[in-house]
């Protein structure tokens, strides 16, 4: 509301879009307004007229043929901090959400919007002077025939078909026809994922967008579970999407430069952070979970190099020693690979320990 005049939600958003189109300095008649928002011409004279007895905009028009235009062209509409922010913090999620789409369809479309509700003083998108730090993490590209099948199955909760290459887990996939439930799309990294229930597995499977090919709507229907948000289905941790055996407990201990950060971190919804002493009298911290994310967890511990040291579960002490022991090889020393370690990590791991 503005003095006595209540405006409702689409009314002031359609005020503000003719507020931009006459602040765009091209001069719009009312017919070129009417048609560039999608209303009636009396409408466009009515919204205008608010302009000038609600908001006080200096809307003027040339004589006759002319179109619209701001005397004072340095007038803002009132409401456009309080509607579509300057808030910093919500435009740098915008920003971060919008790289991830950046090789999609959905890029151009998504860029506009953000772009048209924040700008600052000087008619500049806002979004344009928030960057973010070079990264590797690239969204592969995917093809716009893909995304408009896995948009229809996602709204109306219907099987897709498809084909999948360089499965990695699973390399049998790669020689017969999938159909999955789609529950969700994942972000991930740069990457697009969908999520769901696959058919022929009877079990959770994650697929890249971009390594799949011959895809089909079935327009066969599913009933979409109650727990179908990945989050339900990685034991509680936060390590992205990738999700493999069931939940089991992980303990990790971090030393010396790693304590300050993983301090600091969300890393399950059940973390326990405890300070301890190793049995060398060396200082660390414990931190203690449940995740499902068996192999991101294997990552973290070795993103935080030889400042992090695995605990529990045995599966995975057994496959971190496995992988230092080749590292060292790597690096030249003397060390002999036991092979073994890795075939006892996998039935560990598939035998929940």
């Amino acid at each position: 509301m503005f003095g006595n005049y209540k405006t409702t939600t689409p009314r002031l958003k359609r005020l503000y879009e003719i507020h931009k189109l006459i602040a765009s300095g091209k001069k719009p008649k009312a017919e070129d307004l009417a048609k560039e928002i999608g209303c009636s011409i009396n409408t466009i004279y009515k919204d205008i007229g608010k302009l000038e007895e609600v908001y006080k905009a200096p809307v003027t028009s040339e004589p006759k043929y002319g179109g619209y235009y701001y005397s004072n062209p340095a007038w803002r509409f009132p409401l456009e901090d309080e509607m579509f922010g300057d808030n910093m913090s919500i435009l740098s999620s915008a920003k971060i959400l919008l790289a991830h789409f950046e090789n999609t369809p959905l890029y151009g479309e998504i860029e506009k919007k953000l772009n048209s509700i924040c700008r600052t003083q000087d008619d500049t998108p806002l979004l344009n002077r928030i960057a973010l730090a070079p990264s590797p993490n690239t969204t592969a590209k995917v093809k716009p025939e893909t995304w408009e099948i896995i948009k229809e199955t996602l709204r109306h909760n219907t099987v897709i078909r498809f084909r999948y290459r360089n499965n990695n887990w699973d390399p049998d996939l790669e020689q017969q026809i999938i159909h999955l439930r789609p529950y969700q799309l994942l972000i991930d990294e740069g990457k697009n994922i969908i999520y769901g229930f696959m058919e022929e597995k009877k079990a959770i499977r994650l697929f890249y967008l971009s390594n799949m090919y011959e895809i089909s709507d079935t327009k066969k229907k599913f009933e979409l579970p109650a727990d179908f948000d990945f989050k339900n289905h990685c034991g509680k941790s936060h390590f992205g999407a990738f999700t493999r055996y069931a939940p089991r407990k992980y303990k990790i201990a971090f030393y010396e430069d790693a304590i300050e950060e993983i301090r600091m971190g969300n890393w399950a919804d059940d973390q326990e952070i405890t300070d301890d002493v190793d049995e060398d009298g060396n200082e660390r911290i414990v931190v203690t979970f449940t995740s499902a994310q068996d192999m991101r967890v294997l990552d973290w511990v070795f993103q935080n190099k030889a400042y992090a040291k695995p605990l529990e579960p045995e599966s995975l002490v057994t496959r971190w020693k496995f992988n230092v022991q080749v590292m060292a090889q790597m690096a030249g020393l003397d060390i002999k690979v036991d092979y073994d370690l890795l075939e006892k990590a996998d039935k560990l791991e598939r035998s929940g320990k």
